[in-house]
């Protein structure tokens, strides 16, 4: 079982749902990213599916990049980023 699905199991679920209509757990979680370059970034990871989670960084992601979070310690792929947000989803 993966980190996501195993918090899911156990989590309180929010009430609505996102564009694909998969649940979306808010939270406000303070953590760090390696960018491609090796370069730290701060972020927080506002909300969690099962499939991966969605951030606010000052950093300017790329859509395809590969990332490592610090905590947790997984590696994630970026789907989708504007200038603030992205979205990530769990390689490892």
């Amino acid at each position: 079982m993966g980190f996501l699905q195993s918090i899911f199991k156990r989590a309180r679920r929010e009430p609505y749902l996102e564009k694909r209509g998969r649940s979306r757990l808010n939270c406000s979680i303070a953590t760090e990213f390696n960018d491609v370059k090796g370069k730290t970034w701060s972020c927080r990871i506002v909300d969690m599916s099962e499939n991966g989670f969605g951030i606010a960084t000052s950093a300017h992601l790329r859509i395809g990049n590969t990332i490592n979070m610090m905590r947790p310690s997984v590696e994630a792929r970026v789907v989708w980023a504007t200038e603030s947000r992205a979205g990530l989803r769990i390689i490892t």
